[in-house]
């Protein structure tokens, strides 16, 4: 089975370089000042003026309460494919295409997309604050929920790395996988990525 693979928190020019070379398919920019993966917009907009990654390379803006005018100008300027909003306007994505986040495990009887409707829901941990803890969901509750869904594109994010990627795609058959931590350097400092641990999770999303 062949999925596909965000890297989320990018913030250096060679590890943007790096997605683009490998061919990982989506990005996620950090727009939130609250986390040490964020960015400000002058900041994205300098990283990816170096790099100019291809159409190809979905951009992800992340972002945390938000107004509906910092996601419209950042999506405008970073030229975003999908916004990724937690706080009170998540669902509704401001009008702009966006991913539906859920977080935790809520009762499948009750699991409905939302209107209007995401462009894809990633499942992730239910942990304090805003993610980007490291922490895996309930694999067996996401290959549900995969079902429930569809034919809703569904993504998993939360704990995964090069060792569990694989048995995480066998179990659940997401459609992608979405990384933060497991693509990082051991002691990052501002997500920066291990392009080692890129490689090798892009061969368990190809199933190589």
């Amino acid at each position: 089975m062949s999925v596909k693979l965000k890297v989320c928190g990018v913030t250096r020019p060679q590890d943007l370089a790096a997605c683009v070379e490998l061919g990982v398919d989506a990005v996620g920019i950090n727009l939130w000042s609250g986390s040490r993966r964020g960015l400000t917009l002058a900041e994205a907009e300098a990283l990816l003026a170096e790099v100019r990654p291809p159409p190809a390379l979905e951009r992800v803006g992340v972002f945390v309460e938000p107004t509906a005018d910092e996601v419209r100008r950042a999506a405008e300027a970073l030229q975003l494919d999908l916004v990724q909003i937690v706080g009170a306007q998540e669902v509704t994505g401001f009008g702009l295409p966006y991913l539906w986040v859920v977080r935790g495990t809520p009762a499948l009887a009750e699991l409905r997309a939302p209107t209007p409707r995401p462009a894809r829901a990633l499942l992730d941990a239910a942990v304090p604050g805003y993610g980007g803890a490291g922490q895996t969901t309930d694999w067996g509750w996401a290959a549900a929920a995969v079902q429930r869904l569809a034919p809703l594109e569904v993504w998993l994010a939360g704990g995964i790395t090069a060792r569990n990627a694989a048995l995480a795609i066998q179990q659940v058959r997401p459609a992608g996988l979405d990384v933060a931590s497991g693509t990082e350097l051991a002691g990052a400092i501002r997500g920066e990525k291990d392009r080692a641990a890129i490689v090798e999770l892009l061969a368990a999303c190809r199933g190589g």
